[in-house]
């Protein structure tokens, strides 16, 4: 299956979570905080990213602001009970939101459906990167 983050800064629940997508085939990554995230993010691999809409340790719009800078940006899979968690879903764009409380069989689910989603690839335009041997003057502009 695919390699799902897992962005939790309860240990029990990160494990639980981790636990359920184990068991449905997937590579389970884990990270405690945001800047945690993104170091994992910035590798590469990873098909998904689960994260709980609502923890303030975690940082949910600041961890999905800085994912669009990243060249293969995965899907955002978004859990919470708050009531500002569905507003907070789609003002960040996720792909997917499960409310609180869940079945585990709901988060593998959302997680099977965006994580084998075709995402867009954002193309470098070849008209601005210039000449192999010439010095570049200006940055490349990515589009989607």
């Amino acid at each position: 299956m695919g390699s799902i983050l897992v962005v939790q800064s309860d240990p029990d629940t990160r494990d639980s979570l981790g636990r359920a997508l184990r068991s449905a085939g997937h590579e389970v990554i884990t990270a405690f905080v945001v800047r945690e995230a993104l170091l994992r993010l910035r590798e590469g691999g990873i098909d998904a990213v689960l994260i709980d809409a609502y923890d303030p340790r975690v940082g949910v719009p600041e961890l999905a602001r800085q994912m669009e800078s990243l060249p293969d940006t995965p899907p955002l899979v978004l859990i919470s009970g708050s009531p500002h968690a569905p507003e907070i879903s789609a003002r960040v764009g996720a792909a997917a939101f499960i409310p609180k409380p869940y079945e585990a069989s709901e988060i593998t689910t959302a997680i099977d459906r965006v994580a084998n989603a075709t995402r867009p690839v954002k193309l470098i335009d070849e008209d601005e990167l210039g000449d192999e041997d010439e010095e570049p003057t200006s940055p490349a502009r990515f589009s989607s």
